[in-house]
């Protein structure tokens, strides 16, 4: 056995790999329904894929949590979060645009997390596991181009002739000239447009088959704030001229038979709310104007607040499951006799 081999994971390393565990126990147990309802075969074949990463990844980090010696987190399963008999919730043109969405946040999840990892064949197991998430995304779009879903970001025109910023204007949000927006600032626009779409009819679907009360009115208050967001930052399109277009085929059925349990369910729309943070986060990375900063800003509180809500409703269900940390020093010292 080589050095390398006997050297411990980091906090990087346990951290990001119990993350990417629970995050695909809980996708393989959304998936497992989806395919069960799933009409249109070719959206069937993307999900089959979607499936077999999800399950490979878990097998693969199961082995993996043994060989170290670490606990495996019970996470989601068929048997305990999956109604198989629940009727389809969604339409299938929904079933490949939230695959789209998962597929990207996993991708720019493992891109992220790869630097956190020193080990030589973790790194390459992270590595692998990206390269399949941007394969199925290639895969993904494909479809959804064919099919008519993919929705494109708006088109500007093309810059003849290098130019330089030459006044602090350039900034402007509030008050003097506003300038237009940039290429990436209407980008990341459009993007989050699109998240909140996608995540709105999750909610919505949601809000109508989660058995606690508390749970639903969670899932209800989550599709207010996705809705505000949404109509602020389309305005902001709009004044620009530029076109917002969300897909018109996404639709919720009438059941409100819950295919997934209230745990798995809460658990994903936290997550969610979670990756948005990051969004908004970068989001005001790229956005010099003062009007998008704290927008964003703005936003990013919002969306923590809603976040922590969801998690204070699962520990009150003990339904979190704790995360890898450091040892309490000081406690242990008081428990000493």
């Amino acid at each position: 056995m080589s050095e390398e081999q006997k050297i411990d994971w980091t906090s990087g390393e346990i951290g990001n790999l119990w993350n990417i565990y629970m995050a695909n126990s809980m996708s393989s147990c959304m998936f497992k329904h989806f395919l069960l309802n799933c009409e249109d075969e070719e959206i069937k074949d993307c999900l089959v894929t979607a499936d077999q990463l999800s399950k490979d990844i878990l097998s693969h980090l199961k082995e993996m949590f043994h060989q170290e010696g670490m606990a495996v987190p019970m996470g989601f399963s068929m048997e305990g979060d999956v109604n198989e008999s629940a009727p389809r919730l969604f339409s299938d043109s929904f079933y490949l645009n939230y695959l789209d969405m998962m597929v990207k946040y996993g991708a720019l999840y493992y891109s992220v997390a790869l630097p956190g990892f020193s080990k030589m064949d973790l790194r390459q197991s992270i590595t692998d596991i990206n390269i399949s998430s941007l394969n199925l995304s290639n895969q993904v779009t494909e479809m959804m181009l064919n099919k008519g879903l993919h929705v494109r970001a708006p088109s500007i025109p093309k810059m003849k002739e290098v130019s330089f910023v030459e006044k602090q204007s350039f900034f402007n949000g509030y008050y003097g000239d506003k300038r237009p927006l940039s290429a990436m600032e209407i980008t990341h626009l459009f993007l989050n447009i699109q998240v909140n779409a996608i995540k709105t009819i999750l909610v919505m679907g949601f809000s109508q088959v989660a058995k606690d009360a508390e749970v639903r009115n969670y899932f209800l208050r989550g599709k207010k704030i996705n809705i505000k967001q949404h109509n602020t930052l389309s305005q902001i399109m709009y004044k620009e001229d530029l076109p917002v277009s969300i897909p018109s085929q996404f639709m919720i059925t009438e059941s409100t038979e819950a295919p997934y349990s209230d745990k798995l369910m809460l658990f994903h729309i936290s997550n969610l709310s979670s990756a948005k943070v990051r969004n908004f986060g970068d989001s005001m990375a790229v956005s010099p104007r003062h009007d998008l900063g704290a927008t964003y800003a703005r936003f990013f509180l919002e969306t923590a607040n809603f976040a922590e809500d969801g998690g204070n409703i699962q520990i009150e269900n003990e339904w979190m499951e704790r995360q890898p940390g450091n040892v309490d020093r000081n406690q242990l010292a008081k428990e000493k006799k």
